[in-house]
């Protein structure tokens, strides 16, 4: 690797580290004041500027992940159409979709990859960012899809789980709308890694209910893992879920 490589992969990592930083200093119990963020985000705009001049790509990267945390989502568009300028790979496209779901956008984001696929051969990084998407949106027979189209794996648990929303007369709408609701909850939160798992169990009476586990990837406290399930809990009574949902799901995080 050479020396202008070095400086290019340095400079980008010390980009990409003080943004994801200021992305959480930015979040809902942010303490900084404006001038504090302003301060962050011109620093960070010098680095981008002096990466500019080394690598035109990854500069608008770079500025990718500065509008994720600065949550403005038409400036993310325009780095991510600039960079395909430059770069034009699947990581900057699963980079691209991530960051939208990030700002709240999942759907902008499944649409980009799956026009990805539609027009470019297979890539793992593409499908593994798709399925999580599809799965935080409660998407499963689209993931299902996704899985036995491209990796030609079966997936007899999820037909199952469709089984049995079919017969408890849960559609596909009301399970998104269930899941839209779980994941701005943890954008607000700032919660972004998590993994999504979905069993059917029976209780004592030999009543079958859906469920729901996510596991937070992101480092919290048990502390903090005890008032965001407080909170989810509060917000999924509180919604306007019908009622079939609080008697056919349960919902655990950890």
């Amino acid at each position: 690797m050479t020396q202008s490589e070095l400086s290019i992969n340095d400079l980008m990592n010390d980009v990409m580290t003080q943004c994801v930083q200021f992305y959480y200093q930015m979040g809902p119990f942010s303490v900084l004041t404006e001038f504090e963020k302003a301060s962050i985000e011109r620093d960070i705009r010098v680095k981008i500027s002096h990466l500019s001049e080394l690598s035109k790509g990854y500069s608008h990267v770079a500025m990718m992940y500065l509008q994720v945390a600065l949550g403005n989502q038409k400036e993310l568009s325009k780095a991510f159409f600039e960079t395909l300028n430059y770069l034009d790979n699947a990581t900057i496209y699963s980079n691209y979709a991530s960051h939208l779901n990030s700002l709240g956008f999942p759907k902008m984001a499944v649409q980009v990859l799956e026009d990805y696929l539609a027009s470019t051969p297979a890539s793992m990084s593409v499908i593994v960012t798709l399925s999580n998407l599809y799965q935080g949106m409660g998407a499963f027979a689209k993931d299902t899809k996704l899985m036995e189209t491209y990796l030609k794996s079966n997936v007899p648990q999820e037909n199952l789980l469709q089984e049995y929303l079919v017969k408890n007369d849960i559609t596909p709408e009301e399970t998104e709308e269930y899941f839209t609701l779980v994941s701005n909850y943890f954008l607000a939160q700032r919660i972004e890694h998590y993994k999504i798992s979905r069993r059917i169990e029976k209780g004592h009476d030999d009543k079958d209910w859906i469920t729901t586990e996510f596991q937070i990837e992101d480092d919290l406290s048990p502390d903090q893992i005890h008032s965001t399930n407080l909170g989810l809990s509060t917000l999924l009574a509180d919604s306007n879920l019908p009622r079939k949902f609080a008697e056919h799901f349960i919902t655990r995080i950890y």
